[in-house]
């Protein structure tokens, strides 16, 4: 193989798959300190009040901070996608990282085609949740879905590039 990459064994999806979450990391930030956007007011307090009702104890603990666990969720998820691409990742098993960037990928991506075929049939629609402007789906599903391939083809760029037949050149 030669010194220049195939697409398929860049970087590039790594650093892709570290910023695809953070538009829904901001929107929730903002939901969690009670900002509006892309929801009403009612549906921002209907979500506050559904935190501090039916949230496990740590995620109401870091709700009533401003801090949404999906949030913190979406950290972890863009470190995974750091490490497959950076000197200091390779110091970790590559199983520790593959097979969570697989399956979380697979996952993701999954939600996303599930989630895109029901509102196509009409069982999920908007109007069911006027509370949330249809347009939330960009930062969300749009961040998950891209979330999902991205990390995906990190995993399976750097399985290759750190492989027992990878060569010091790849």
């Amino acid at each position: 193989m030669t010194k220049q990459r195939t697409w398929w064994l860049s970087k590039k999806w790594g650093y892709a798959a570290s910023v695809a979450l953070l538009p829904y990391a901001v929107l929730k930030t903002l939901w969690a300190n009670g900002v509006v956007i892309l929801a009403s007011g009612k549906g921002i307090e209907q979500l506050h009040a559904s935190m501090k009702t039916s949230a496990d104890p740590i995620s109401a603990f870091l709700y009533a901070k401003g801090i949404d666990i999906t949030v913190v969720l979406a950290l972890i998820a863009s470190t995974l996608a750091v490490a497959l691409v950076k000197d200091w990742g390779r110091r970790i098993p590559r199983w520790m990282l593959i097979i969570p960037a697989g399956v979380g990928g697979t996952f993701f991506i999954s939600i996303c085609l599930a989630t895109f075929y029901k509102m196509a049939v009409g069982t999920i629609r908007m109007t069911d949740t006027p509370e949330f402007d249809p347009w939330v789906l960009l930062p969300v599903y749009g961040g998950f879905f891209a979330w999902g391939i991205a990390i995906s083809m990190a995993a399976f760029s750097f399985g290759i590039r750190t492989g027992h037949y990878a060569r010091s050149d790849v």
